[in-house]
């Protein structure tokens, strides 16, 4: 099993926790620097009741729990805090449900949880903007109603963090960027749920102080989106501009030609021809270079937890776009691989084994996910390997899912929930427990 490379930009509230509340002390610092420590995100065995005890023998069972199931030990560790709700562990235990669901793609879970755990840390920035982002995926009215009451504390909690004093144990420098990042992350996230809402007016101004604070290419094109909603055209090729020359070497193709499409949508709109686009372009590039060239350089940018599954747009090996959303209602299996990694490719050939068994089953469809950095390694490999199964870039869907190694699979029930998980390769076993998880996912209800 290969331990999966950490690309793309780190969180930033996981920045801010670890910064803001040292590991050694209380706080979402401490327990977001013991998730970085251990993959498998069950608690580790807290102190509390003598070894035999009825308490530490019941837990000692959940932490047996197959970390394959992640919807199986969100029930054991529910029902552990039913029969022990004063147990010392609570929060802990709480806090790896919130985890796990988070993981698991199940947003209920996670956001009943989530208000749970913010009862307890009501300045909690992970959990509140969490919350917001899994409020704001839904769409009926109580849920955006929290989704907006949650966003507003996040913006809250953000301004007042200008104003404290900077820890001690915290440089100087490091605290302006956490300022900084905290709250342009805030602002973006309450623009995305008023955009959603539609008051345009409102997601105007939060998206515009979000990139006033921390410029980046997903704030520009979201204020690009709001101003073609609002027939502002002018603004709309400024943002989309902004959003297209955007010095970031992170910045995917198939993202980049999104944003040219729109710009260029925008362009003909007012212009009826794309005439003058390009010295446009090439004016707002050395502009940006000159304006940025002073940030501090930092793999952080605003809303990269915030990303609903759902609105993933992987890409297809022949450029088209895969909408993840188009799944919903199929068991979908996924492979996550990579070219230079030895066990992806045996476990190819084994997954391509299983996508046969289940071809002709219209409600599962089965995806190899390709994480690697260099496509152009990809076409080749896939050609030569024989496979049949669809692949599709990946496009930072392992990151979002919380993939720490290669090879690692994943099923995700009809509601989109990730039901088994499993990481590394044991070729015996492989093929005869993928099936069963498969047929267990189609005969669930």
């Amino acid at each position: 099993m290969f331990s999966a490379a950490r690309r793309g930009p780190a969180r930033t509230l996981l920045l801010y926790s670890i910064l803001v509340f040292p590991a050694t002390g209380s706080g979402p610092g401490r327990l977001a620097a013991e998730n970085e420590k251990k993959p498998t995100s069950q608690p580790a065995p807290a102190s509390g009741p003598a070894q035999g005890s009825e308490e530490s023998s019941a837990f000692a069972r959940v932490i047996a729990t197959p970390p394959t199931d992640p919807q199986a030990l969100i029930n054991s560790l529910e029902d552990f805090l039913a029969r022990f709700p004063e147990s010392p562990r609570r929060e802990q235990i709480l806090r790896t449900i919130f985890k796990q669901a988070l993981q698991a793609n199940d947003a209920r879970k996670a956001a009943a949880t989530g208000e749970t755990l913010l009862e307890l840390n009501r300045e909690d920035p992970d959990l509140l903007s969490a919350l917001t982002d899994l409020y704001d995926r839904q769409t009926d009215a109580a849920s955006r109603e929290k989704a907006l009451r949650y966003a507003t504390r996040f913006v809250a909690h953000a301004e007042k963090l200008t104003a404290q004093t900077r820890p001690a144990e915290i440089p100087a420098e490091k605290w302006t960027e956490v300022q900084t990042l905290v709250r342009a992350t805030a602002y973006f996230m309450r623009g995305k749920v008023y955009f959603k809402s539609g008051e345009s007016e409102r997601a105007a101004a939060d998206f515009q102080k979000s990139l006033a604070i921390y410029p980046t290419a997903e704030v520009a094109e979201r204020l690009g989106d709001v101003a073609m909603q609002r027939s502002e055209t002018d603004r709309a090729i400024d943002a989309y501009a902004t959003a297209f020359v955007f010095p970031d070497k992170r910045t995917d193709p198939a993202r980049q030609g999104q944003i040219r499409r729109k710009l260029g949508s925008a362009y003909i709109l007012k212009y009826q021809s794309e005439k003058g686009l390009g010295e446009l372009i090439l004016a707002r590039y050395d502009e940006l270079v000159t304006s940025l060239a002073a940030r501090v350089k930092t793999e952080t940018k605003p809303g990269a937890q915030s990303h609903d599954p759902d609105e993933f747009i992987l890409q297809r090996l022949e450029g088209s776009d895969l909408r993840l959303s188009e799944l919903r209602g199929k068991v979908v299996v996924m492979d996550f691989w990579a070219t230079w990694c030895g066990p992806c490719r045996l476990e190819g050939k084994l997954f391509e084994h299983v996508f046969e068994t289940f071809r002709q089953e219209p409600a599962v469809a089965f995806l190899a996910i390709n994480t690697d950095e260099d496509r152009s390694l990809v076409p080749n490999f896939v050609k030569e390997e024989k496979w049949t199964v669809p692949v599709a870039y990946g496009l930072g869907l392992d990151q979002l899912l919380g993939i720490r190694a290669l090879p690692t699979v994943l099923i995700l029930d009809r509601e989109g929930r990730v039901i088994f998980r499993q990481a590394g390769l044991d070729p015996g076993s492989f093929v005869p427990t993928l099936e069963e998880k498969v047929r267990e996912a189609l005969n669930k209800d």
